[in-house]
């Protein structure tokens, strides 16, 4: 979750704005369990309750395609590296309660409602509760890698000519799917392409400089290379201007140069750009999703 927060900060930080100028970016991000991602071989086993069987399934699926080698049956308990097991369970609770609804209780003769009262109706509720646990062991040492809690509830209520919208198996079945996918992004790195708006402001440029570093913000849109290299070559009229260091940092980061990006992001939020934090722990999950992905590659050439 903290990863996708980071990045849906990112991207709407300047959400509202119209036609803004924007770097384009792709780079790979780290599971949110590092450790458990390190696992070259898993096995999912067993889990308890009655809609055990349909988790692991789920489970099974979702991880298909990641960098785990899947393994099942005996022959994989015995020789996966890392185990995932747990327990699940649900519950479905309906209830009848009334609510007062003004109604019209007196039409005229042409159907037009004369008179209307509070009258008391009677409606159903219905609470689904899912309640799921997992754990990753690595086999070779016991060591418990992960193990998190993975709660679901929903609750709906209808009154007479309405309806739940879903069955109870529908919304069930659709959790459990959910749960799976929840664990696939605790686990599994991912590479996202996503769209950083450009720092513009000019306060305290000279009217020169900055009528030049305001076509460079536009000049992103046809050469984001073009603009980045004009942004360089200004370095030395304008140090430690704050929008200056961001935007660098923002080509840095687009070139993949990471610890170039957590250099330059610090000094803009030193010298004044909040955008800079943001894109100070942006880049540092960077760096994390490429040492990470370099020790697995490592790993598995042994």
């Amino acid at each position: 979750m903290k990863r996708r927060a980071l990045l849906v900060a990112s991207v709407l930080a300047w959400a509202g704005v119209a036609q803004a100028e924007v770097l384009e970016i792709t780079g790979e991000f780290p599971a949110n369990n590092r450790e458990a991602s390190f696992l070259e071989s898993i096995s999912v086993d067993r889990f308890g309750g009655g809609d055990g069987a349909a988790l692991q399934i789920a489970i099974e699926r979702a991880l298909g395609g990641s960098q785990f080698q899947l393994l099942a049956g005996r022959t994989g308990r015995d020789t996966a590296e890392g185990s995932i097991s747990g327990s699940v369970s649900s519950g479905v609770d309906e209830s009848s309660f009334t609510k007062k609804e003004k109604q019209c209780v007196s039409k005229d003769g042409d159907g037009k409602c004369t008179k209307e009262e509070q009258v008391e109706i009677r409606c159903k509720r219905r609470i689904i509760d899912i309640k799921a646990d997992i754990r990753i062991v690595r086999n070779t040492d016991g060591r418990i890698v992960y193990s998190q809690p993975k709660p679901f509830r929903e609750e709906v209520s209808w009154c007479p000519g309405g309806n739940a919208g879903r069955t109870a198996e529908d919304v069930i079945e659709g959790a459990i799917r959910d749960i799976a996918g929840s664990l696939r992004g605790d686990l599994v790195p991912h590479v996202d392409t996503y769209k950083i708006r450009v720092r513009e402001s000019t306060k305290g440029l000279s009217k020169e400089t900055a009528n030049r570093f305001k076509g460079l913000v536009k000049l992103t849109k046809r050469d984001p290379r073009g603009a980045c290299a004009g942004w360089e070559a200004m370095q030395s009229e304008a140090p430690g201007y704050p929008s200056l260091l961001f935007n660098l940092g923002l080509c840095a980061e687009q070139r993949g140069e990471y610890e170039q990006a957590l250099s330059l992001y610090q000094d803009a939020a030193q010298a004044g750009a909040n955008e800079g934090r943001v894109g100070f722990e942006r880049a540092t999950r960077l760096v994390e999703g490429r040492a990470d992905a370099q020790e697995r590659a490592k790993r598995r050439r042994g």
